[in-house]
């Protein structure tokens, strides 16, 4: 059984009240919840930098402080999880201080819950579908819906694992009732749920499966292919998949059950890029349907008799799934326009972003418009003319972009534009001859991309670009501009909080990648880049 080798790995338990509780008689949710939550601010044991005694007066929560590579401590989540169950009294055989044994656990004794309960665990994972990273057990379910748990090994300092098992803590977090439920994207923890478990006795069934179909969409995929999106029709399920080894997605459509050969396909297209389906009439399956995508957008669905879906552009430069929160926009201007599309030029409107980019290979530019902070729908539009030739827009109520609008011009100038709500800008004749525009100095300034406010203070220099650390009004801000814009060359920004999010912009641009920003007031931050072959990342520093 893996044990839980990351500072990630916690557990989490949900509390009716809080209070001490002395080991019961007999097993009892209720008794779960106030034991979780009567240790809460406790830390491993008396291992700990700051050393306590947890409320039934024990030197630690089961091995946290003895269990480690060599009997020190560990990383120690599923440890207050499995202490919890079993001074509630409940049957703990075969949990671990692995996260993923209290999912095993569900599966063996059917006790997975479509709801939160409070002493219930709830095991979350950085995708849907995958092997567990973290383990929780609810608090207290609000009259709201929304879900109190208690989370062990928390906050920890990064470093060795001891390090961070003896610097952590048991800390309370709320999840939002939008967010508790399995499959759920979970901000204030970093992850997706992935189960909610019950102990043994407590009721509940078996995780969703494909109903008495005897295949699998991973394994009818292949190795390697992990699901991380599902759509249900009448009478089937449509999975989409992603093996991060090949870069490639796979759908498949599975019936619940034997209803007999039936209509039915599985179908994927990449955007800007390729496309395959299989229709047909069949018993148990469409597919697999298979396509490249490592960073492009794809389109996903299926059909079971006369019932039809099709996902619009997701997923969009990983199998992991647009980021969130759903606030930002998951899109970038190299995914829309497709494989083999790089920035050249970008403009920036109020409140989103005009992108010009060049596939060399085809001779072929490519404009989006891209909101920067999600509205909803609002006017929006990309243009683009090629002089002496073509010319090409695309304008509406659009959510993330307008656009990709398209024209061959490997020897000729361009005019390009785009417009966001009353915001709207054109381009003069420029980038003649070729996509890139040729050799110059970077126009751009760190200062300039992030915005009014901040203010650089420190900067890292990589050869022929520089990354760039700002801060202003509590927020952190990251660039990586090049020295010389000689074409579209892979470039990223990266920026985390520790015990926070993280964020990225890798993709081939011209002349920066970036801005990124997180709001780290009072919080440590790594933050680096990479251009071309060359990458840096800091250790976790300006903490405050």
């Amino acid at each position: 059984m893996r044990r839980i080798f990351g500072p990630a790995l916690a557990v989490i338990v949900t509390v009716w009240a809080v209070g001490f509780v002395s080991a019961p008689a007999s097993a009892s949710a209720a008794d779960a919840a106030n034991l979780a939550a009567a240790n809460i601010g406790k830390t491993a044991g008396t291992c700990a930098v700051n050393p306590t005694h947890n409320s039934l007066g024990g030197s630690q929560f089961d091995t946290s402080c003895s269990g480690g590579y060599s009997g020190g401590p560990e990383y120690w989540c599923a440890d207050f999880a499995k202490w919890v169950w079993r001074n509630s009294g409940f049957n703990t055989s075969g949990l671990t201080p692995a996260a993923q044994s209290f999912y095993t656990y569900g599966q063996s004794h059917g006790t997975f819950h479509a709801t939160a309960q409070p002493g219930d665990a709830i095991v979350f994972s950085d995708n849907r579908g995958g092997y567990a990273n973290h383990v929780a057990v609810v608090t207290a379910v609000n009259s709201d819906g929304s879900v109190v748990i208690a989370n062990g090994n928390w906050g920890g300092q990064s470093g060795t694992m001891a390090h961070f098992a003896t610097t952590s803590s048991v800390k309370q977090a709320t999840i939002p009732a939008s967010a508790a439920s399995t499959g759920s994207w979970v901000a204030v923890e970093g992850y997706y749920i992935t189960g909610i478990v019950g102990a043994s006795g407590t009721g509940g069934g078996t995780p969703p499966d494909p109903g008495g179909n005897p295949h699998s969409a991973t394994a009818l995929c292949g190795d390697g292919y992990g699901v991380i999106d599902t759509h249900q029709l009448a009478g089937a399920t449509v999975y989409l998949t992603y093996n991060n080894d090949l870069g490639k997605n796979c759908v498949v459509t599975l019936a619940d059950a034997d209803g007999g050969a039936v209509a039915m396909n599985a179908t994927l297209a990449v955007q800007g890029g390729a496309s395959a389906d299989d229709p047909g009439t069949f018993t148990w399956y469409a597919g697999p349907a298979s396509a490249y995508a490592p960073n492009a957008c794809v389109k996903w669905g299926g059909t079971y008799k006369s019932s039809t879906w099709t996902s619009g552009w997701t997923h969009c430069g990983s199998g992991g799934g647009s980021p969130a929160p759903s606030t930002s926009n998951p899109y970038s201007a190299g995914g829309v326009c497709g494989a083999g599309y790089g920035v050249v030029d970008r403009h920036a409107l109020a409140g989103a972003t005009v992108y010009l980019t060049y596939n060399n290979d085809l001779g072929k530019n490519c404009v989006v418009t891209l909101a920067d902070d999600v509205d909803g729908q609002v006017a929006m539009k990309a243009t683009l003319a090629v002089q002496g030739g073509a010319s090409d827009s695309n304008s509406g109520s659009f959510t993330y972009y307008a656009g990709p609008v398209y024209a061959d011009a490997p020897d000729a100038c361009v005019t390009w534009g785009g417009g966001y709500k009353g915001s709207t800008w054109t381009s003069d004749w420029t980038h003649c001859g070729s996509g890139t525009g040729g050799s110059a100095a970077n126009p751009y300034t760190a200062a300039g991309l992030c915005g009014a406010g901040y203010s650089v203070i420190d900067s890292h220099d990589l050869g022929s670009a520089t990354i760039y650390l700002l801060y202003g009004a509590g927020r952190n801000c990251v660039a990586t501009l090049v020295d010389r814009g000689d074409g579209a060359v892979g470039l990223n920004a990266t920026l985390s909080v520790q015990d926070g999010s993280r964020v990225s912009d890798p993709g081939l641009y011209q002349w920066y990648a970036g801005p990124v920003r997180l709001a780290a007031a009072g919080s440590c931050v790594r933050w680096g880049g990479s251009y071309q072959s060359s990458s840096w990342v800091s250790d976790w520093e300006h903490c405050g």
